[in-house]
């Protein structure tokens, strides 16, 4: 199984590449590696960035998100997806999320929102994948309301971590992340 970082977003309400941006002294991208990267065989850094050493440029730029979990499951394997602007993912909340890899697609759902870009997806939704990506408006929400085999895994059972919410936050100002 792989790690795919979301990196080849354009950052326009930041101001400034959200995957360089530093919190505690480490890269947004590198807190998420330091925090959950000794689970994955190997890690995808996926979407065009040029302040990135090691980014791997989407096969179909300017999907969004739906492209760079493309990217991960052409390699011919299982992909946990997260977005470069959510630093903060804990480790036991993945953990707990790919302990039900038997399904095609493992979906927290906090806050009523369906948290596409902190999931599991099954190699064996690329199919879906390739026609979601056809589509007019394409999108990973749109993905899991069309796959069949999705597990969403609601706050009743996620209340069993400390401070869980932590684990899906994602700044898009640097107000976000003032105290």
């Amino acid at each position: 199984m792989i790690l795919v970082i979301l990196t080849g977003g354009r950052s326009k309400r930041f101001g400034t590449d959200k995957c360089t941006y530093k919190i505690n002294g480490y890269r947004s991208v590198d807190l998420i590696i330091k925090n959950i990267g000794s689970l994955f065989e190997s890690i995808i850094l996926a979407g065009q960035n040029e302040n990135l050493e090691r980014s791997t440029p989407d096969p179909r730029p300017g999907l969004g998100p739906i492209s760079g979990l493309y990217t991960g499951l052409l390699t011919g394997n299982d992909v946990f997806l997260i977005s470069c602007d959510m630093p903060f993912v804990k480790k036991e909340i993945v953990e707990f999320i790919l302990n039900d890899k038997d399904h095609d697609i493992v979906c927290p759902v906090v806050d009523g929102i369906y948290q596409v870009t902190h999931a599991f997806y099954s190699k064996q939704v690329i199919s879906c994948v390739e026609d979601e990506m056809a589509c007019y408006n394409p999108s990973l929400k749109s993905l899991v309301s069309k796959c069949k085999d999705v597990l969403l895994i609601g706050e009743e059972e996620l209340k069993r971590f400390e401070n869980y919410k932590m684990s899906f936050f994602n700044f898009n100002s640097q107000r976000d992340l003032q105290p």
